[in-house]
């Protein structure tokens, strides 16, 4: 008997930690219930979003521009900074006011304590914008960061091209980015776009050979240009030169003098101006 009632009080001890952790949760299942806005709901809500059903993904994800780096403060609040970050402090040192972005409006700079930081999302749209511009031709506007400009609007993330533009006549690779098979340069498409021949010759594709490359080199490799041809001559739209010379190709070419240039073709060949100097070289 005595046996018997230490295994009955023995059993009783190993009950209390159930007993005791079913009330706790009754109290935790009454505090969501009743305050939505807890810490706690809202950890329930995140844990129902991720595991309930396999619910749709989160697209919040904090996403950084280009050259900036992601970091928590000390109060765990998100920035991105285009710069160093203290790993003691967790302080962007970048001094710039638009080297530190924020991911919430109204975020007090934290290094002056005074003045809103730009949202890092306006920062990527900006970005993407004057890439566009400088980078894109009209036909396919959509600039995307892995070096393409789409016809359609690119990826949730900007970083590519969506399936509907996996035909490479819906999308160009910017300059930088090796070439596959059947791709086409964003620089050929701009130039072609932008290019006009006089009245009496045609446009068409040149592609720069030997004779350019032993001139100036690997920048001429493999470039495809548009040039105005036709039966009284030839000539490469001012705009096409102006783009390459940059680049390092055709460099030392006087616009106004050259005669491979359709300002000058049109001088010599239109308003029959053969005044000013000349030159016939090739290339």
């Amino acid at each position: 008997m005595i046996f018997f009632g230490i295994d009955k009080m023995k059993i009783k001890q190993t009950q209390w930690p159930l007993v005791l952790g079913a009330l706790l949760l009754l109290v935790v299942i009454l505090i969501v219930a009743r305050q939505e806005t807890s810490p706690i709901a809202a950890f329930a809500q995140w844990i129902s979003a991720h595991v309930e059903g396999f619910a749709a993904p989160i697209g919040d994800v904090p996403k950084c521009p280009t050259g900036f780096r992601f970091f928590n403060d000390k109060r765990g609040e998100s920035f991105c900074c285009a710069g160093t970050v203290n790993p003691y402090t967790h302080v962007c040192e970048a001094k710039d006011p638009q080297a530190l972005c924020a991911f919430q409006p109204g975020t007090v700079d934290p290094r002056t304590s005074k003045g809103e930081l730009p949202l890092c999302s306006a920062l990527i749209t900006k970005t993407t914008v004057t890439a566009q511009k400088k980078l894109c031709p009209g036909g396919l506007p959509n600039y995307a960061s892995a070096g393409k400009c789409c016809l359609h609007d690119t990826d949730l993330d900007g970083v590519n091209c969506t399936s509907l533009d996996a035909d490479p006549k819906n999308y160009c690779v910017t300059a930088g980015t090796p070439l596959k098979a059947g791709e086409r340069s964003c620089d050929a498409l701009r130039m072609d776009e932008s290019s006009f021949c006089p009245a009496s010759l045609n446009k068409i594709s040149y592609t720069l050979g030997d004779k350019e490359v032993k001139k100036y080199g690997d920048a001429a490799k493999g470039k495809t240009i548009p040039v105005c041809f036709g039966m009284e001559g030839s000539c490469i739209p001012n705009n096409v030169l102006e783009f390459l010379q940059p680049e390092g190709v055709y460099t030392g070419k006087q616009l106004g003098a050259w005669n491979y240039s359709c300002g000058m073709w049109e001088k010599r060949n239109v308003d029959r101006d053969m005044t000013g100097p000349s030159d016939a070289s090739y290339p």
